[in-house]
């Protein structure tokens, strides 16, 4: 189960940050995932939810925000997206392309309270 592990290191990551920094309470988690990590974000939420119980982000909300296929032919010139992973330009067919976009995994938005403050 692909989900079990990016939510794993998300997790790893989140808690890592709130012993670091002092953070008593996660709110709300948004991740950046690339579409050609072919995720559900519902399933990552489950996920998440179960792996967070009894730390500072239990009851977080984990929201995912996908991310085009972004690629560049070297044929025509051309940037575009595809909403599946076929490595072909959308403009002209070509092969001879490069991935720009589509793989990332990144924590975008970290809300948290601390003792002192609240943070976004």
């Amino acid at each position: 189960m692909y989900e079990f592990s990016l939510t794993h290191s998300v997790n790893d990551a989140v808690q890592n940050l709130c012993r670091r920094s002092g953070w008593r309470k996660v709110r709300r988690i948004l991740l950046k995932i690339g579409g050609m990590r072919k995720v559900n974000p519902e399933l990552m939420a489950f996920i998440f939810a179960a792996l967070s119980k009894d730390t500072p982000a239990e009851g977080a909300i984990l929201s995912v925000m996908m991310l085009p296929v972004t690629i560049r032919c070297f044929s025509c010139g051309k940037t575009g997206t595809r909403e599946d992973s076929e490595f072909m330009c959308p403009s002209c067919g070509s092969r001879n392309v490069e991935l720009i976009s589509g793989l990332e995994l990144a924590i975008e938005v970290l809300e948290v309270e601390s003792d002192l403050h609240n943070y976004e």
